[in-house]
């Protein structure tokens, strides 16, 4: 079934406000990300203009294949984008498809798609769904020997009770370990460092003892009495000195 230029309109103008409510509504809002939120309309809006294209011409399976091999070069990496930020992309990439692809009098079956996958990211990403579940990966200095002492390590540095951790590197060479942890910010616990920990600072490092106070008392000077033998000193004589006769 061909799609006329109406509808291709009509699909499009669906298509932009479903990526525009995705991409600035919710996830620019939620993560403050502008690069991303420019990368996931691009691939939005070029994936609706390639599904455009091949519902208005007769395309055989070579296209297909080809389409599939062009999505295949977005790649996604965990240092570019984390878990959450994969998921608005293939969300953008579902609505690109599902608007391009539109043809004919499916204009509910559409509609409902583009709310249905809207809703979902909203719900699933919002703040209040389960807002106190955390993870962080955690550099620790030294190899611990037993799993409960690192788990009580961790939690002393975090101030919060870890759910689960998974020990993700050990160097014995540079003598640290990697962890990868999973935490509760609404379940605080208290310290147990001991008195030798105490003394170390939020970076770690151990500060000196107090050198211990010393009374600083001046040397006694010995004064030796005059001798009743010595000489007298000289008088002293006031004046200008006295001229002598040659």
């Amino acid at each position: 079934m061909q799609l006329d230029y109406d509808e291709f309109l009509v699909n499009l103008t669906i298509d932009l406000v479903a990526i525009s409510v995705l991409t600035y509504a919710l996830y620019f809002r939620r993560h403050q990300r502008r690069d991303l939120t420019l990368g996931l309309v691009g691939i939005n809006v070029g994936l609706f203009a390639v599904s455009s294209f091949a519902a208005t011409t007769s395309i055989g399976i070579g296209f297909g294949i080809g389409l599939f091999a062009l999505l295949s070069v977005v790649r996604l990496r965990s240092s570019v984008a984390t878990q959450e930020e994969i998921g608005y992309y293939f969300v953008a990439l579902v609505i690109g498809l599902v608007n391009g692809l539109a043809v004919g009098d499916r204009w509910n079956v559409v509609i409902t798609l583009n709310i249905v996958l809207l809703a979902v990211m909203f719900v699933a990403d919002h703040p209040r769904v389960l807002p106190h579940a955390e993870r962080c990966l955690i550099l620790v200095k030294g190899v611990p020997r037993s799993t409960d002492s690192l788990r009580a390590k961790i939690e002393d540095r975090l101030g919060y009770e870890v759910t689960r951790m998974h020990v993700q590197e050990v160097d014995f060479a540079r003598r640290r370990t990697q962890v990868d942890v999973r935490f509760r910010t609404d379940r605080p616990v208290a310290p147990r460092r001991s008195t030798k920990d105490s003394a170390k600072d939020s970076t770690g490092a151990v500060e000196p003892p107090e050198a211990p106070a010393v009374e600083m008392t001046a040397p006694a000077v010995e004064v030796a009495a005059p001798s009743a033998h010595a000489d007298p000193p000289p008088p002293r004589v006031d004046g200008p000195p006295e001229e002598l006769d040659p």
